[in-house]
């Protein structure tokens, strides 16, 4: 499908999904319904018509602050999603010139257990690469492409407003100009389900993976609704967002520039982890010979900067911040209450 295709397809969808919210006649539902049939049209139509649903469950005052008369409510909000509608075409169709080009640089990397690596773009961009990370390079005439299906990476991004650098991680689509961030996505590590961002410097902006979900809250943004900041933000030095699973954005805080990428330094950064995804990090670069010895256990929360290679040193810290105690059996080290401990004795 050509560019030129693939933009008459998303007029079509964005055309019938208005005609749905006037009333079809009976012809015209017969046209939409053969429309529907082709695959590509039915896939663009069910993308629109998911985020039109998720626009229409927001409350009326959400938008009353865009009204410029007073006008009946019933007539309001399908002119307020109408306009939603034609600010999203804009924001979608720009970008989609050159979508189908060739790439004219493509590389990809793996890095194992414990091992890291940083690369050198040809643009004078350095990627430095964590542990157990997969991580794929595209670069096209008009942008700038990176697909991490897991891992961490801290990215130092040359400047070029021609050609935007993205990076698809789980449900999160990550856009720069130029800066320095990290991008983590290990589902169900300490870090939660979702992709994790922190900026260094610059600026980025965090939203849902797929074209038309970020094309449309960027259109929200742009009316200044507030459902918008749940699904899209811009993150700025010393920032932190935190998605779910879905790619919704759960958490956005504030951290010392230090502890970005600490992996970087050798270093492990535990806040408030549960002890044993704290464990399960270590183990992302070592053997871990020591487990948690029940569910109370391992729920118990740790916090520090620790070395990744030192986990049988962090394991013999615990009982000096923790109430356990490190029992030996047969060269199994395990981390037990020391009130059930006490129980036993």
């Amino acid at each position: 499908m050509t560019t030129q295709d693939k933009q008459a397809v998303a007029e079509q969808a964005i055309r019938w999904l208005l005609r749905q919210q006037e009333g079809l006649t009976r012809a015209e539902q017969d046209a939409f319904q053969h429309w529907l049939q082709t695959p590509a049209h039915r896939a663009e139509y069910q993308d629109l018509s998911g985020l039109w649903q998720q626009t229409a469950a927001i409350p009326a005052d959400a938008v009353n602050h865009l009204r410029p008369v007073p006008v009946r409510r019933r007539v309001w909000r399908p002119l307020a999603y109408g306009c939603a509608l034609l600010m999203l075409a804009a924001v979608l169709w720009l970008p989609l010139h050159g979508e189908f080009a060739a790439p004219v640089y493509t590389a990809s990397w793996q890095t194992g257990r414990g091992e890291m690596r940083t690369v050198d773009l040809p643009d004078g961009s350095k990627v430095s690469l964590d542990a157990g990370t997969q991580l794929a390079v595209r670069y096209y005439p008009g942008r700038r492409e990176v697909e991490m299906p897991q891992g961490q990476a801290f990215f130092q991004v040359a400047h070029n407003p021609q050609q935007p650098f993205e990076v698809f991680s789980g449900p999160s689509r990550v856009t720069v100009v130029g800066t320095e961030f990290s991008v983590r996505y290990l589902p169900h590590t300490m870090s939660g389900d979702g992709t994790d961002v922190a900026v260094s410097s610059g600026a980025v902006r965090v939203g849902p993976r797929g074209r038309w979900q970020n094309g449309w809250w960027r259109a929200m943004q742009h009316l200044h609704l507030p459902q918008a900041s749940a699904h899209l933000a811009v993150l700025h030095a010393s920032e932190r967002a935190t998605g779910d699973a879905e790619g919704r954005l759960i958490a956005r805080t504030t951290l010392p520039a230090d502890s970005i990428a600490a992996w970087r330094d050798d270093r492990i950064v535990l806040d408030n982890t549960r002890l044993d995804m704290a464990l399960a990090e270590f183990a992302r670069y070592g053997d871990v010979s020591i487990k948690p010895g029940s569910s109370v256990v391992a729920a118990l929360r740790v916090s520090g900067s620790f070395d990744t290679d030192r986990a049988g040193s962090f394991a013999k810290s615990l009982p000096l911040v923790l109430p356990v105690k490190i029992k030996t059996d047969k060269n199994q080290l395990t981390i037990v209450s020391s009130a059930a401990e006490r129980k036993n004795n």
